[in-house]
């Protein structure tokens, strides 16, 4: 028993190694196994990832492009109120109110034609006889004169030809008309003065018609800024009738009732003297010529004296305006809203 013992144990001990391995231990080493593959890659893809790729050898060409500017920060936009307003828009001036009208008349002279022919005629009269008496008495003496007194009438021929040129000259430079004319009607004119000048041009400018002192000529127009036109007085206290024309400066203020009591009284008056006319026909005739002979003798007294005219100054020359009569748009106001009102401006100037 114990032979069969010891010689079994042997045998049974080689049956037990020639077996082969259980399932289980397989599948223990294929777990390893693929754990070790799936760490392999991880650490070799990890790699990868953390290996920086390698620089360009060549260097990319500029572009030639030229960059954008950088655009200006836009300020910051004030959130919008729904109570907030647009600000309101200033009236336009009286210049610019004018020139949307066009061309406007502010004033115009009343006939000159007596005051011209009384200057006219006296300078006529002057010269003709300054020439005659120079050519009877001076290259011509009669015989038996005595010799000093074609000197000493040579002092009355040089006062007689002096009065024929102060009367020649009264007849000019007498203002007809004044226009305001808008900027944009003249713009060919003004391109020399508003490219001289670094000032803005004006709305208007002032086109003013003067009469030579040669007859039968048209009148010389100039243009002019407002600035340039420089009046002595406000025109409303001479046209609207509050102040007489010797005395322009000392204005008063005329209500509106007053205004309406004077243009009654002055339509009830002209009604008047229509309904005397019509009722006196036959001395019309007369009454016409009368008042054709005062407005002449009228012209020839003022070709003396020269009254009724106020100096202005048109840019650097002094003219007449005359103050008698005419018409001025709005009475006078619309010149003095234009125009530079400076009475000391003559006076200053000479």
């Amino acid at each position: 028993m114990a032979s069969f013992s010891r010689g079994f144990a042997p045998r049974l001990l080689l049956i037990v190694q020639q077996q082969p391995p259980c399932q289980c231990a397989a599948a223990h080493a294929r777990q390893l196994l693929q754990r070790q593959i799936l760490a392999a890659r991880f650490s070799t893809s990890r790699s990868r990832l953390l290996k920086k790729p390698p620089r360009p050898t060549t260097r990319p060409q500029a572009s030639t492009a030229p960059k954008p500017a950088p655009k200006p920060a836009s300020p910051p936009v004030a959130a919008s109120s729904p109570a907030a307003k647009p600000a309101p828009r200033a009236p336009p001036s009286y210049a610019e109110q004018l020139a949307l009208r066009g061309r406007t008349l502010l004033y115009e002279s009343p006939s000159h034609f007596w005051f011209r022919t009384g200057c006219f005629t006296s300078a006529t009269f002057c010269v003709s006889y300054t020439v005659y008496q120079y050519w009877a008495v001076m290259l011509h003496p009669p015989e038996g004169l005595s010799w000093w007194i074609p000197h000493a009438f040579s002092v009355i021929l040089v006062f007689m030809a002096g009065m024929g040129g102060y009367f020649a000259l009264g007849a000019g430079r007498i203002v007809r008309s004044i226009e305001a004319v808008p900027a944009s009607a003249v713009a060919k004119q003004i391109a020399g003065k508003a490219g001289a000048s670094a000032t803005p041009p004006p709305p208007i400018y002032i086109e003013v018609a003067t009469r030579r002192v040669v007859p039968f000529l048209p009148p010389k127009k100039t243009l002019l800024t407002p600035e340039e036109v420089q009046l002595p007085f406000r025109m409303h206290s001479l046209f609207s009738g509050a102040n007489a024309p010797g005395a322009p400066q000392a204005a008063k203020h005329v209500s509106l009732a007053e205004r309406v009591r004077a243009e009654r009284a002055e339509r009830e008056a002209r009604e008047a003297r229509r309904k005397y006319t019509m009722d006196h026909l036959l001395t019309a005739p007369f009454r016409d010529a009368a008042r054709v002979f005062g407005a002449a003798w009228d012209g020839i007294k003022r070709s003396f004296h020269r009254g009724g005219f106020a100096k202005v100054r048109l840019g650097k020359k002094e003219y007449k305006l005359d103050i008698t009569g005419g018409w001025a748009l709005d009475d006078g106001r619309a010149m003095d809203r234009l125009l530079a009102v400076r009475p000391n401006a003559l006076r200053s100037s000479r």
